[in-house]
């Protein structure tokens, strides 16, 4: 990849003497949002080779023109198709309608375009990638690649180890969604109604549309488009079935919980008769990504909060031949689209990709 003049927003980086592997021009579209900081995080924690690094957005207030990369401060600027200068991976971050914006661009300059927006959902064209699941899938070419909804990675990560080794897999799912899947905004209206409530004042609703703090909000009650990326559950039921392929019978609810960080699930599994707890925790046991607690062990979001893996404990019968319930639990900024969508990149360079360009 050649040398080339640093345009404004950008961060040029060195090779390390350690990595030999390809160096690639990197952008983040969005590049302030919360998924984008998962992304630079993940990005600077595993040492991606980056030759530089572009950061761009389109919204305008104050606090969207400054951002970090590392331990480096970086003008955010906005993006220009015409001005974007050498790139070979971008991650189209912030909402569903923010990544709309660059769908086309993958293909129109010459790029790998990562979507973690949601804008891809619902194109049986683009693929969906969860690494830990099916990396096979990852096109040998430009364009775009879909890193799932954080609810369909965390699903189709717990269950895919389970449909390979039984076959025949029948699951529910009742997931607790953090404030944090709304972003900052969700965050911050999260901490504002807990507050409001504790000093008897009214309670800011812009975002969830109703009180969330010490309260619990169903799907049918909150508008699914208003979480970045938000996907309703039959989206969620279609991505986990559309990566794990055909076995799988899956029925998801999704409840908005007052947490802050980390996706929660009681899963309802039926598995071929005769299953036996061993041979299911054993099918666990075969996924790096995933590890048992011991009864001691706490396994709570906040017990999990900036831990990566995911975690299940409280493996119990659950009544008929070969039915279990069990609790899992991933911090979705550490375990999430943020991290799958990285790995991607990786594959990307370690299967060369980029050099068919």
């Amino acid at each position: 990849m050649r040398p080339a003049p640093r345009p404004p927003g950008s961060v040029m980086t060195k090779p390390s003497a350690r990595d030999d592997r390809p160096r690639a021009h990197v952008a983040l579209f969005e590049a302030t949002s919360l998924s984008a900081r998962g992304i630079k995080e993940q990005l600077v924690a595993r040492s991606f080779p980056t030759a530089s690094v572009h950061l761009y957005t389109t919204r305008t207030d104050p606090d969207s023109n400054l951002t970090e990369f590392g331990d480096e401060a970086m003008l955010v600027t906005r993006p220009d198709i015409e001005a974007l200068g050498p790139l070979d991976i971008a991650f189209l971050c912030g909402t569903r309608e923010e990544g709309e914006r660059y769908l086309a661009w993958a293909d129109r300059v010459g790029f790998v375009a990562i979507d973690v927006s949601g804008a891809s959902r619902g194109s049986d064209a683009i693929p969906m990638i969860n690494v830990a699941v099916n990396p096979e899938s990852i096109p040998a070419h430009h364009g775009v690649v879909a890193s799932p909804h954080p609810i369909a990675q965390f699903l189709s990560t717990l269950l895919a180890p389970l449909q390979r080794a039984f076959r025949s897999v029948r699951a529910a799912a009742v997931v607790l969604q953090p404030a944090s899947e709304c972003g900052e905004r969700g965050i911050e209206e999260l901490y504002q109604q807990t507050l409001g409530l504790l000093n008897f004042r009214e309670v800011p609703n812009t975002t969830f549309g109703r009180q969330l703090a010490f309260n619990l909000l169903p799907s049918s009650l909150y508008e699914v488009r208003s979480i970045p990326g938000g996907a309703s559950p039959a989206d969620l039921e279609a991505e986990v079935t559309r990566i794990t392929g055909e076995g799988l019978r899956l029925a998801v609810e999704v409840v908005l919980a007052p947490v802050f960080h980390c996706h929660s699930a009681l899963v309802h599994l039926e598995l071929p008769a005769g299953t036996g707890r061993e041979s299911l925790e054993a099918a666990l046991r075969g996924a790096r990504e995933i590890r048992i607690a011991t009864a001691s062990d706490p396994n709570t979001p906040v017990d999990r909060a900036g831990e990566a893996g995911l975690s299940i404990s409280g493996i119990r019968p659950a009544g008929a031949d070969g039915a279990f319930w069990m609790w899992a639990v991933t911090d979705n900024l550490k375990s999430g689209s943020a991290l799958n969508a990285v790995r991607i990149a990786e594959a990307i360079l370690d299967r060369k990709v980029l050099a068919a360009h």
